[in-house]
C-alpha cells in the first residue's frame, strides 16, 4: 500500500466559460464538482494506474463531508482526520477556451489545532507502517508549523516508508530537513527555493535541481511544464522531453506526474521508466478538464513518445 497526505484538500469546482470577462454575468452550463488537493489528485491517478493507495489528511465541516463522500464514490480509500471547526476549502477554477486562460480562486482552509495535529501524527504512524511510499504534497493550512513536512517525513521513515515531497516555499525548504527520498517541485518553485531568478530557462532549472540535492533531497525531479523535466537520481542527471498534445487544462498535471513516478517506483521501474511514466501521466492529465484524471490509453500512447536522455555532469 501507499499513502498520500493532503493537509489542505479542497472541493474543486471547475467552470468552463468561453469568453470569460470581469464585471459580467456568465451562465455555467457544465460545472464539475469533485474532491481536490494535490495528494487527493495523486491518489485518484494512482488508483487509475492500479496502484494501491489510501488518501489521508484533514477534512472539516460540510465541505469536508463532500470531499469524503466524493472519494468514496470514486472508490478512493480515505482515512482523514476530521477537524471540528471550520470548513475544507473551496477551489474555483474558470477555464476560458476562447483565450486559453485558467483563473483560480482558492480559499485558505480551516485553522488546524494542536489536537488536530496530534491526531494526524497518530494516523500517519499507523499508515506508514503499512506503506511503501508516503507522498506529502500541497500547501499547509493555517495553524500548521512550517516545518510540519519534515516531522511527517520522520514519522513515515520511522514506519519504514519512503517519502516523496511535492510542496513549495517554506514548506518545501523546511520539509527537505526530513530527508525525503524524492522531491518534485516545478521549475518556478525550485528556482524560488534556490534563490535564483525565475528565467524559465533549462539552465536555471538545472541549477535549482542541484540546490535541491544540497538542501537534503536524495533524488529530485523538476518539472518544466510542456517542456518536460530535468531530474537527478542515483548519481545521474536526466532530461525528459514530451510529445506535443492539445492541452485542455494544466490543473493537477504535476500531481499526476507525482503519481506516475510513485507508481513506477512501486512496480520496480528504473529511473528512465519512472520518469517516462511520470511524464506520460502529467501530460495525459493536461488533456482532461478535471484534475487527477488520466485515460490509460492516453498514458500508453504518450509514454511511447517520451524521451529520457542522460545529461553530462558539470
Amino acid at each position: 500500500m501507499n499513502t498520500t497526505v493532503t493537509l489542505n484538500p479542497a472541493v474543486d469546482k471547475i467552470y468552463t466559460v468561453p469568453g470569460f470577462n470581469l464585471n459580467k454575468i456568465h451562465r455555467v452550463t457544465d460545472p464539475l464538482t469533485l474532491p481536490g488537493g494535490k495528494g487527493v489528485n495523486a491518489a485518484r491517478v494512482l488508483r487509475q494506474l492500479g496502484t494501491e493507495v489510501i488518501a489521508c489528511g484533514f477534512a472539516a465541516g460540510y465541505t469536508g463531508e463532500q470531499l469524503l463522500a466524493g472519494l468514496a464514490e470514486e472508490g478512493v480509500d480515505a482515512d482523514f482526520v476530521k477537524v471540528v471547526k471550520g470548513e475544507t476549502r473551496l477551489a474555483l477554477t474558470v477555464l476560458d477556451s476562447a483565450s486559453a486562460t485558467q483563473t483560480e480562486l482558492i480559499e485558505s482552509g480551516p485553522v488546524i489545532t494542536g489536537e488536530d495535529l496530534s491526531a494526524l501524527r497518530s494516523r500517519l504512524e499507523k499508515l506508514a507502517r503499512r506503506s511503501r511510499w508516503v507522498l506529502l504534497s500541497g500547501s499547509l493550512p493555517p495553524g500548521c508549523p512550517p516545518w510540519l513536512y519534515a516531522e511527517l517525513a520522520d514519522i513515515a521513515h520511522h514506519g519504514s516508508a519512503k517519502v516523496m515531497l511535492d510542496a513549495s516555499g517554506e514548506a518545501l525548504r523546511l520539509g527537505l530537513q526530513g530527508r525525503p527520498e524524492l522531491v518534485k517541485p516545478n521549475e518556478h518553485e525550485a528556482a524560488e527555493l534556490a534563490g535564483l531568478a525565475d528565467t524559465g530557462s533549462e539552465d536555471t532549472a538545472r541549477q535549482a535541481l542541484e540546490a535541491l540535492l544540497e538542501l537534503g533531497a536524495r533524488d529530485a525531479v523538476v518539472t518544466l511544464g510542456s517542456r518536460g523535466a530535468v531530474a537527478a537520481a542515483d548519481g545521474q542527471r536526466y532530461r525528459v522531453t514530451l510529445p506535443q498534445i492539445t492541452a485542455v487544462s494544466a490543473l493537477g498535471s504535476g500531481d499526476a506526474t507525482a503519481a506516475g513516478l510513485l507508481a513506477s517506483a512501486v512496480a520496480g521501474g528504473d529511473w528512465p521508466a519512472r520518469l517516462t511514466l511520470g511524464a506520460a501521466c502529467g501530460t495525459a492529465a493536461a488533456m482532461q478538464r478535471a484534475a487527477g484524471f488520466v485515460n490509460p490509453g492516453d498514458v500508453a500512447a504518450i509514454a511511447a513518445g517520451v524521451t529520457v536522455s542522460v545529461l553530462p555532469r558539470g
